[in-house]
């Protein structure tokens, strides 16, 4: 007995030690955070602490609708560089590591020093890798688009018949850092309208940033939805019609600093264009041409009609085979009786088309159309096709403002928090009245109806002041000020305003059975009447009931 009783106690003091080790060694990097910005730093850290567990982040208690990633590149460039190596360091101390995962974090800190990587879904849909090799893709099923093999980045899309020979997308599924959001335009999975859906429950967005509970967001700017990661990476969809069909322009983005990680349809980014194109089976017959893209490349382009058409049938049959989805791996919501087979027709297209099945009038039309539209040079050939082929409007790659891009940061009196629920902006509150953070970090409410924003100490009829490195007064970044047209060092931002259009929505509701929510883990459950429950994935729960039926989410 009295050997148990000691063996338990070594273990209890061990345990107690282990712990403490993985705290203090988290404490530091959440000191660093703290001493830029009391209320937003440990905000970062505790959000940072959740992302490497799989866990839901903090709420905000601060205006801004920053994802982690958004608020670090708010951190002067020294400092993040500090905190880097101090990740670094702790990471490769096995001692100090072992309560905490150190790769997420590293991750994150590595991508604010990182360059932008651009790979796109449009039309017909024409596909550019994140290598810039483009292709045609007319196929019907649902894909891998891009997927990571470090597990928390995937998109998949659904393609779907316009006709015999032609398809477009109409509905994107992801998985935003451990939360399953899908985007339906077409084919909802119930008789809700909403085009999301988190964790198969709709969500309303009531036009401003909804924040995804482990650390995402879904903001509208334009007609274009922007699906921000926690880790940073990027999706942005167009939705408009076509026809009678409602299509997804989808782009997406991941940083130059993780090459080689990603598979699926727009290729492994290892800055290689000849190996997008490589299949899983050795015993698939490639084509001459597989190595080459379909729109915008000379060799092709000399090649002849039969061969082009010989790849196309390559890419629609044993390349699409590698990146469909199954039962098992789709992330997409389906009604009862309705499976990813449901969606999948092998024997598409009926009829490979090419621009030589364009004539020349057409051609001209279509190509004086895409250049008012600003289409860009590797985008040409596909934008003449979906515009000459099937009327589709010119859908340049999109260009959405960087919501933290010259923004200054409000030194915090009273914190308030910043939820799904319950926001308020710079000015002051919006629809809520604000609650008041007590020392323990709980929250209690306060009795101002508005709260008035804060004084400036110097300037014009609104300055901000924040506190630079040392405690000196000026922005948080070096460069806020400089243009960004291109994909760059991601260190500092502006916000701009968004514009006032409103995206193009299917209101008409397709008729469709229950719906049965799958986890992006899990095999889809059987079970209609409830979610489908998983350790590492929990589907999210909300605080009250929202109107409507709608899903409000964690702020």
């Amino acid at each position: 007995m009295k050997s148990q009783f000691y063996l338990v106690a070594v273990f209890l003091v061990y345990s107690l030690s282990f712990w403490s080790q993985s705290d203090d060694s988290f404490a530091s990097i959440k000191s660093q955070l703290q001493s830029w910005d009391p209320v937003r730093g440990e905000w970062l850290a505790n959000s940072f602490r959740a992302i490497s567990k799989g866990e839901a982040i903090p709420d905000r208690t601060f205006p801004e609708e920053f994802t982690p990633y958004e608020m670090l590149t708010m951190v002067p460039m020294d400092r993040r560089r500090d905190l880097l190596a101090s990740v670094q360091t702790i990471g490769r101390n096995p001692n100090a590591a072992s309560g905490t995962n150190w790769a997420p974090i590293e991750m994150i800190l590595n991508h604010s020093f990182c360059e932008l990587l651009t790979g796109r879904s449009y039309g017909d849909p024409h596909l550019n890798s994140f290598d810039k090799a483009t292709y045609s893709f007319q196929t019907v099923g649902e894909f891998v688009l891009s997927k990571s093999n470090k597990g928390h980045f995937e998109v998949q899309t659904r393609q779907k018949p316009q006709s015999e020979s032609f398809s477009l997308n109409t509905a994107v599924a992801m998985n935003v850092g451990g939360d399953r959001l899908c985007f339906y335009g077409e084919d909802k999975p119930d008789f809700n309208s909403a085009p999301f859906r988190l964790e198969g429950q709709p969500i309303q967005l009531q036009g401003r940033t909804y924040f995804l509970p482990r650390g995402g967001t879904v903001r509208l700017e334009g007609r274009n939805y922007i699906i921000s990661w926690p880790t940073g990476e990027t999706v942005i969809i167009d939705s408009r019609m076509s026809g009678s069909m409602q299509l997804a322009n989808v782009t997406v983005q991941i940083f130059a600093c993780d090459r080689g990680e990603f598979e699926g349809l727009l290729g492994n980014a290892n800055g290689d264009m000849n190996d997008d194109f490589n299949t899983r089976s050795t015993n698939s017959f490639r084509p001459v041409y597989a190595s080459f893209s379909t729109f915008g490349n000379p060799a092709l382009s000399r090649g002849s009609d039969f061969a082009e058409k010989e790849y196309l049938a390559f890419l629609a049959k044993d390349f699409a085979e590698d990146w469909r989805v199954n039962d098992l791996t789709t992330l997409f919501d389906y009604g009862n009786g309705r499976s990813t087979l449901s969606f999948t027709d092998r024997s598409f297209p009926r009829v490979h088309y090419t621009l030589n099945d364009l004539d020349m009038g057409r051609q001209s039309n279509a190509r004086r159309r895409c250049e008012q539209m600003g289409v860009t040079a590797d985008e040409m050939r596909g934008c003449i096709f979906d515009n000459g082929f099937l009327d589709i409007t010119p859908n340049p790659i999109p260009t959405p403002t960087n919501p933290v891009r010259g923004r200054l940061l409000h030194d915090i009196k009273k914190p308030a928090l910043n939820t799904n629920e319950r926001t308020f902006g710079e000015g002051g509150l919006l629809g809520s009245t604000p609650r008041e953070a007590n020392p323990d970090g709980t929250i209690k409410d306060f009795n101002p109806q508005i709260r008035e924003p804060e004084k400036p100490t110097k300037g014009n009829d609104f300055e901000p002041v924040n506190k630079g490195e040392n405690g000196k007064e000026g922005v948080l970044n070096e460069n806020n000020s400089s243009p960004e047209k291109k994909p760059e060092i991601n260190t500092d931002f502006q916000r701009e305003k968004p514009s006032s259009t409103s995206p193009v929505q299917n209101e008409k509701p397709v008729i469709n059975s229950r719906p049965v929510f799958s986890s992006p883990v899990n095999k889809p459950s059987s079970s209609p009447s409830k979610p489908a429950s998983s350790p590492a994935r929990p589907s999210v729960s909300p605080s009250k009931p929202s109107i409507g039926g709608m899903k409000p989410g964690k702020g």
